[in-house]
């Protein structure tokens, strides 16, 4: 209540003092067509005193005041009392000073802020098509551009060589102009990179850098010139494969491409693929052997078979003695290629395969006298004496067949295994558990088949009935089985 009582005094105060300085004539208001009361910005002393601060609320008018427009005078924009004269837009006030070349729209750059606020110019410039990073992100806009008048920015060059031509021509670790360097700085320049030395060469498009390629200078290889460096092992490394002595690269005529053998790695530990370059696999001890203990005198048309190395192996063996047993001259047959002993001839591949104890004897067992071609493999070509010896029964007297398998196995002499059902008189019954000696007391050869022969005694001696007086028949079998 008091406040509206307030108000309405100041406005009779204001009416008062208006009538008095017109003479009580009717004047139209200085600031124009306007619909704010006098008190907003007026005090009661006088229309100079204006009050501080002000109740205008300038966002009534359509125009906010934000920024350095919040701390501006009313008459740095209102030049004169009639307010509704003022315009607008930023060229109203805010005279081009780069003369047209941005258009008149300073909010697309600038802000009520501060004019030089960093944040909005790096926005403009890379809607512009030159995006400001790193060092050029922190240096003065003067410190670019410079070849233009004070605050004229159009027309500055965006190509790296319109900036930095003077650093490109007096470079000479490497010389750029002398290599042939392409101006485009950022190929191995970063605008990130604190100064111009720390560059990052992409090599991988020319020539992959890996290994040792990696860590070396860039003047080892590039020794006169960048541009145009040749990529082939040899041109670099001709003088180390020149120089190889063991084994001898020029000598033999290796191939210059060193990625046959070698990695970027290292010289060392190289690793010629033998069986893809010379249909020769190099296995066991020839994987260990140096390449000249083959390659005697440097020789590249070395033959692959065994005798072309290993003749000497050959003719100088006595245990047994391969010549004069005339043995293959394969060395695979018996050997490996881990070592020459011990040998495994695979005897299973010949007629004679070994069995039982034959497999444990030694070769000179059979092959006396260092004789293996032509060893007869009929038994008693072998055991011609176990023959000739044996009593029981009496092999010889009673003229026994000489081949042994017929009553022996190869696992031992005994027992013997003689299938008498193969024979004209099969045993059954009893026959089977008598002891050979029994029939053949008078030998083998011969031996009669009719019961009488062997049951003369048995047929004279029955009482119950009497067989001889009853003149019964002497062939048993008639009343009796061999139970």
């Amino acid at each position: 209540m008091k406040k509206s009582i307030g108000i309405a005094l100041a406005v009779t105060v204001l009416a008062s003092l208006w009538l008095a300085v017109t003479g009580g004539q009717t004047i139209n208001n200085p600031h124009g067509d306007i619909q704010w009361d006098c008190q907003y910005c007026h005090s009661a002393e006088a229309w100079s005193k204006l009050k501080e601060p002000s109740e205008f609320n300038h966002d009534q008018t359509g125009f906010t005041l934000t920024g350095a427009h919040s701390n501006a005078a009313c008459k740095n924009c209102h030049e004169d009392l009639t307010f509704s004269r003022v315009g607008a837009a930023c060229a109203d006030c805010h005279t081009d000073i780069h003369r047209n070349q941005f258009g008149i729209a300073c909010s697309e750059c600038h802000t009520p802020i501060d004019w030089s606020n960093r944040q909005d110019i790096l926005r403009q410039h890379s809607q512009r098509g030159f995006t400001l990073v790193g060092l050029h992100a922190v240096v003065d806009c003067d410190a670019c551009h410079l070849r233009q008048g004070r605050e004229e920015f159009a027309g500055t060059p965006v190509d790296c060589e319109g900036c930095h031509f003077e650093n490109y021509t007096s470079s000479d670790n490497p010389n750029h102009s002398a290599a042939g360097f392409s101006g485009d700085c950022q190929i191995c320049h970063l605008p990130i990179a604190a100064s111009w030395s720390a560059a990052v060469f992409e090599h991988t498009p020319t020539f992959a850098l890996n290994g040792a390629h990696k860590r070396a200078d860039c003047a080892a290889c590039h020794t006169d010139t960048f541009h145009g460096t040749q990529t082939s092992c040899y041109d670099c490394h001709e003088t180390d494969f020149q120089s190889s002595v063991d084994p001898a690269h020029a000598a033999l005529g290796f191939p210059t491409d060193c990625r046959t053998c070698h990695t970027e790695i290292q010289w060392t530990g190289a690793e010629f693929d033998h069986l893809s370059a010379s249909g020769f696999a190099i296995e066991g001890a020839h994987n260990i052997i140096g390449c000249v203990d083959c390659h005697v005198e440097n020789r590249l048309d070395l033959p692959t078979d065994c005798m072309g190395c290993h003749i000497d192996d050959f003719n100088g063996t006595v245990n047994p003695n391969h010549v004069q047993s005339g043995f293959p001259d394969d060395c695979t047959l018996c050997h490996n290629n881990v070592a020459w002993s011990p040998s495994s001839f695979d005897h299973n591949q010949t007629a004679f395969p070994l069995t039982g104890n034959h497999a444990a004897l030694l070769c000179e067992s059979c092959h006396q006298n260092g004789r293996f071609d032509g060893t007869p493999s009929e038994c008693i070509a072998c055991h011609q004496n176990d023959y000739n010896s044996a009593a029981d029964p009496d092999h010889a007297a009673n003229n026994f067949n000489t081949d042994c398998t017929l009553c022996h196995s190869t696992s031992g002499w005994s027992p013997s295994l003689f299938n008498h059902s193969s024979t004209q008189f099969p045993l059954t019954g009893a026959h089977v558990s008598l002891s050979c000696i029994s029939c053949h007391a008078d030998g083998y050869d011969n031996t009669p088949t009719a019961c009488f022969a062997c049951h003369a005694d048995d047929y004279n001696s029955v009482q119950d009935p009497n067989h001889v007086s009853n003149n019964f028949n002497t062939d048993c079998t008639v009343c009796h089985n061999t139970n």
